[in-house]
Parts: structure tokens; sequence; C-alpha cells
């Protein structure tokens, strides 16, 4: 693991949320199959050896495999749940990553998203992920104030927090290097 990626996740520790609030952070325990869905009729993408640094993803296992984002390659997978050793836990604490634009008509939270790189980026938003092309805009219209995310690039170092949006309101975030 990259000691600035290492860092940057170990400094936004926080110990007070709750355990559905909490990203894992491990290893494989060998060589293993990380896969496109859960279960192993799914597609193997690559595989991943104990130097790959994985995020395993705040979300139920499914036919006992997690959603884990493989930090080296900045690919999210599935990985047998039992084959991974979590080295650490972050929590997710409140980060001001969005910028409030003002009022929308819908009601809902609206997120305007945009990749102003010009790598593929990885978002993760309240278990629903995202994939953002180079320059792409997105915008997600969400019924919940409450949000955590996680994100990654390659050569940007993962983001993740909690925030609590307004309803009615719609807000920015703009991914740089």
């Amino acid at each position: 693991m990259k000691p600035k990626v290492f860092f940057a996740l170990v400094t936004i520790l926080y110990f007070n949320l709750p355990v559905s609030a909490q990203l894992r952070v491990g290893k494989a325990s060998s060589e293993i199959n990380f896969r496109e869905g859960p279960g192993t009729n799914s597609q193997v993408l690559h595989s991943i050896n104990s130097s790959n640094l994985l995020v395993v993803l705040p979300s139920e296992p499914q036919n006992g495999f997690v959603e884990a984002f493989d930090v080296e390659t900045s690919k999210r997978g599935f990985v047998y749940e039992t084959l991974i050793q979590i080295t650490d836990t972050l929590f997710f604490q409140t980060q001001h990553f969005f910028e409030k634009l003002g009022e929308n008509a819908n009601g809902d939270v609206e997120i305007i998203i945009t990749n102003k790189t010009n790598h593929l980026l990885f978002l993760w938003i309240n278990k629903i992920s995202y994939e953002l092309s180079p320059y792409e805009k997105k915008v997600l219209v969400i019924d919940q104030e409450e949000i955590i995310y996680f994100s990654s690039a390659p050569g940007l170092f993962p983001v993740f927090g909690k925030e609590t949006l307004k309803k009615g309101e719609s807000y920015v975030w703009n991914f740089t290097l």
C-alpha cells in the first residue's frame, strides 16, 4: 500500500458512529478472485494477492461475497468474505465536499457530480455504485438527507465521509486531481 493512501485513510478515522457507517480495510489471505458479481458463477475480473489493499464497502454479504474496492486497480468488485483479513476499520465522519447551489423543484436532494479528471471515477453513495467517465457530469436525485459515500480514481486518494443534505436543495461536487 502506498504510504500517502494509507495516511489519507487513517487520518480520517472516527470512532463514535454506528457499525453501518464504516468501511473495513484489509487484504487477501492468499491469491483470490475479484469478481464482477457476488457468486462463483460471476466473471473473474482479476486476481488479488495479499499486497492489494481492499476496502470492503458497507453492504450486506450476498452468497458469502462482499462488495469491495481494490485500491491498486481502482476497481469495484466482489470477493468471498472469509478470504479477506481485515486490518482496520474506518468510520465515516462528517465532511463538507458538497457545495450548496440552491433550491430545486423536485423536493429531493439533488447532487450534480462532475468528474473533472481524465480518469474513470468510482463513486459509492448509500449502497449504490456509480462510475463516471472522464469529464462526465451526472445528476443524482436522492430521497434521503443523510448520505454516506466513498470515491476514488487512479491518482486520486480515496475520499469518504458522511453529510446531511437538505431535501429540496441542489448540491455540486467536482472531482479534480
